[in-house]
């Protein structure tokens, strides 16, 4: 029998997660379906980056382009747990968490779809920017760093236009002129608080993966 490989065990994982959110989590979160979806995207846009790794090649260019426009989907779905807060998870008498299995259900599966996102998120973003050290910054030591750190600031960004702003990355295709004018007008010291927030969180668990990979624990 054929070994699957990475690329499709992930196909696969998503496929059952995306299959299971739909059908156990109701209004008001079932909106983690598309929320999901979309964070899966810029993780298959970036296989196939890899599958096209020629920097003459306008494959390339042109999915390499679309990972970075859904990139902030990934770590985005993080800020979704506050959500959570929807399910009142404390008694009104002394309180102490509910012990409701529908309640911890609803969690688990926000916590899970949270961490998966992100992650192999990361892990995508990482192998990317391996791969442009490689055929754009050879001589440049360590540049994939450069590379995180850009890449981590710029979805950090697009989380601030996600959440704040409700605006998704298909928005940018539909409407761009729109798009654009509402990209002009967010720039404020908050907002870049807020950025630089999201750009350190990125920024150690793409450290905690590396330190994990180090570890060699699986």
């Amino acid at each position: 029998m054929p070994k699957l490989s990475y690329q499709w065990k992930l196909r696969l994982y998503f496929l059952i997660l995306l299959a299971t959110l739909q059908l156990l989590l109701k209004s008001p979160f079932n909106f983690m379906v598309l929320n999901v979806f979309l964070a899966y995207l810029p993780i298959e846009f970036g296989f196939w980056v890899q599958h096209f790794a020629d920097r003459r090649s306008l494959a390339f260019w042109s999915l390499l382009f679309l990972w970075l426009i859904f990139y902030p989907n990934a770590p985005y779905v993080m800020t979704d747990l506050f959500h959570l807060s929807w399910l009142h998870p404390h008694t009104s008498t002394t309180g102490i968490l509910r012990t409701d299995p529908k309640m911890w259900l609803i969690f688990a599966l926000m916590v899970l779809s949270a961490f998966s996102c992100v992650i192999f998120g990361t892990v995508e973003m990482a192998r990317l920017s391996r791969l442009l050290e490689k055929m754009l910054t050879p001589k440049l030591s360590h540049s994939h760093l450069i590379w995180v750190g850009c890449f981590s600031f710029l979805a950090g960004i697009g989380i601030y236009i996600g959440r704040f702003l409700r605006l998704h990355s298909i928005y940018l295709f539909i409407t761009p002129s729109w798009f654009f004018n509402q990209l002009l007008s967010i720039w404020s010291w908050p907002m870049l608080e807020f950025v630089l927030i999201m750009t350190i969180l990125q920024l150690l668990i793409y450290w905690c993966l590396h330190l994990i990979k180090q570890a060699d624990l699986m």
